[in-house]
């Protein structure tokens, strides 16, 4: 299974306007096509940034655009969209990712999410992807919270991102704070760096769910 993501900033004076259309948008595309967008707004991060995902079993059908019912009608979507358009900041960043490891239950799209993608050298990979997931069970085991593990090559560079699920804030506060105390938490990271060297980069954000 992949995960299609994309990520756009708008301009800090219309976040309030952006917001509502982005809902609208997004709301319309899923009552008339089967992509079932999930729209995501920043809270930890860099505010101004939206996300939107979707499962993609079938990367043809999701990009040539025969999900879209045929009742869609092309003048409200390119209304909606140019309201979109309006807010933008910057050109969007889409990317792909191969969904390899799933701990916890995932049968409903979460309130919060947490993203953390480590971009790393093509040569480091394997071993972090063992590691990485080994750190994913355990975390599991520490605090119950759902997780996945994802390796991207394209429009990331090559990148494993984790993202976990929490019901709202308040669980990711609970849940979070139960695993940054725990010692091995942090051994495990430190290792990890040591086998296998640091990041290149490390992003990491938490998004609310808004579609």
């Amino acid at each position: 299974m992949k995960l299609w993501n994309r990520v756009t900033r708008v301009k800090p004076e219309t976040l309030s306007e952006a917001s509502a259309a982005l809902i609208d948008t997004h709301e319309y595309i899923n009552s008339v096509s089967d992509y079932n967008y999930a729209l995501w707004e920043t809270v930890i991060g860099t505010l101004g940034e939206f996300g939107v995902s979707a499962l993609c079993p079938d990367i043809e059908s999701f990009y040539s655009g025969s999900l879209i019912h045929p009742e869609m009608d092309a003048e409200t979507m390119q209304k909606k969209a140019a309201t979109v358009n309006m807010c933008v900041d910057s050109l969007p960043e889409d990317s792909l990712w191969n969904i390899i490891h799933t701990v916890g239950d995932w049968s409903n799209v979460p309130n919060i999410v947490a993203n953390v993608i480590n971009t790393i050298h093509v040569e480091q990979i394997a071993g972090n992807l063992e590691s990485t997931i080994e750190f994913v069970d355990y975390m599991h085991q520490l605090s119950g919270t759902p997780a996945t593990v994802s390796t991207s090559f394209w429009g990331t560079g090559p990148a494993i991102r984790l993202i976990w699920a929490y019901e709202s804030l308040t669980d990711f506060d609970e849940r979070t704070t139960k695993g940054m105390i725990d010692t091995g938490f942090h051994e495990r990271n430190a290792k990890n760096a040591e086998r296998f060297g640091a990041p290149v980069q490390t992003q990491s954000n938490v998004m609310k769910r808004l579609v």
